[in-house]
């Protein structure tokens, strides 16, 4: 029975290619070994934050943009109309606007002006991300490590679990495009049983939960990013993984720092039969799991969703505790498979609305505190070199200094 549930419920498309160069290999606590890739955002310096592309019609915002290029001041009325026309905006005669472009040209002469967008988001591998820990002590939102260059980052990165008819080639032309739209890192796996992962077995649940697992696992111990910068996003099937990983991060005390759950469902059996409860054999019950995350749930969901009920995504927003609730964006006559490109800019806004509310208030503020303690540790160091070795005056001989924060010194007796 559980196979014949399997078969049905997993259906994994002919596979498609990516670069080998460019795949990380995972291995799961099965032994299977399934492919990922990683792709990561430009960066503000300043702010350590992840470089937003601009909507049609919005502006850059040069110098303390807080990592954004875009610019707020579309009024509600050009946004409708934007929807309207398909990602389009006119002017007042109606002719249209080009969005303007950007380019990795400074012509100020050296002098710092609006910043120019350095590059799109790109592909790493893993030895690429690596070198960076290694170079630089951190990758994503993690703390500079000691001794390593540059900022603190206030960059997330999505951990994106993907539908059913979908594996890793299929899916990165829209995991770039929500890596440049919203400034931020993507990392993204096969299950067992899809794309190069087809030689591993079939999918299940188990596996499912498994690949999720390690796939956090390196982010979060090879590439040392916390937990807090840690997103997940789950279209469809995928909300079950993500589902299973929130709760279970939340339970060991270090809750992931988001999660985005897109056309999710109740259960597998519930899409079909309203049973109540949750009946023996059925798979990926994020109803269960959803009252024990301790996350900020973004649900989004088309009205018009003809595979997984709309109602889905209400009722498991009901079962989330009050606090980590985040505004729904529920699409009216969406379906379940594609954001159409009308729709794009407003999608696009409102993950940008959720990060900027939940998400990147807290890690500005974990980064200043990283950066404060930082900096006392530098300027304790600097003193006590300075101070440490200091002969008592007319005596010829060494005395220690002891340094306590803030700045007080005692002479030894």
């Amino acid at each position: 029975m559980g196979d014949a549930i399997s078969s049905l419920l997993f259906q994994p498309p002919p596979p498609t290619r990516l670069k080998e160069s460019k795949v990380i290999w995972l291995t799961n606590s099965f032994g299977k070994r399934i492919p990922a890739f990683f792709i990561e955002c430009p960066k503000d310096d300043r702010t350590g934050e992840g470089i937003r592309a601009p909507l049609p019609g919005e502006q850059p915002q040069g110098g303390g943009g807080g990592g954004s290029y875009y610019s707020k001041g579309s009024t509600k009325s050009q946004m409708n109309h934007t929807l309207a026309t398909g990602g389009s905006r006119t002017n007042g005669a109606g002719n249209a606007v080009t969005p303007p472009s950007y380019n990795n040209n400074n012509n100020n002469g050296g002098e710092e002006g609006p910043q120019q967008v350095p590059s799109t988001p790109q592909i790493r591998t893993s030895k690429e991300l690596e070198m960076s820990l290694l170079n630089n002590g951190r990758i994503g939102g993690g703390p500079s490590a000691p001794g390593g260059g540059g900022n603190a980052s206030c960059t997330p990165t999505i951990l994106y679990s993907h539908a059913n008819a979908e594996d890793l080639g299929n899916i990165y032309p829209w995991c770039k495009f929500l890596s440049k739209m919203l400034g931020v890192n993507i990392f993204a796996y096969d299950y067992t049983g899809y794309g190069l992962a087809t030689d591993q077995g079939d999918p299940s649940e188990e596996y499912c939960f498994a690949d999720v697992t390690a796939a956090y696992t390196y982010l979060n111990q090879t590439l040392q990013i916390p937990a807090h910068s840690i997103l997940l996003y789950g279209r469809s099937l995928g909300s079950g993984p993500s589902c299973y990983l929130a709760a279970k991060t939340a339970e060991e005390g270090e809750a992931v720092g988001g999660l985005i759950l897109h056309a999710p469902f109740l259960s597998v059996y519930r899409i079909v039969l309203e049973s109540g409860c949750t009946l023996p054999g059925d798979r990926f019950a994020n109803v269960d799991y959803a009252p024990f995350i301790r996350s900020p749930v973004l649900f989004i969901h088309g009205t018009k969703d003809s595979i997984v009920p709309f109602n889905h995504s209400e009722r498991l927003l009901d079962t989330i505790i009050e606090p980590y609730r985040a505004d729904p964006l529920f699409i009216k006559d969406m379906g379940h498979n594609n954001v159409h490109a009308s729709v794009r800019p407003l999608f696009v806004e409102r993950l940008r609305e959720y990060l900027d509310t939940h998400i990147l208030p807290e890690l500005r503020e974990r980064r200043k505190h990283s950066e404060s303690a930082r900096s006392r540790m530098v300027n304790r160091v600097r003193i006590g070199d300075k101070l440490g070795n200091i002969r008592k005056e007319g005596s010829g001989e060494w005395k220690t200094l002891d340094l306590f924060l803030p700045c007080r010194f005692i002479w030894e007796r």
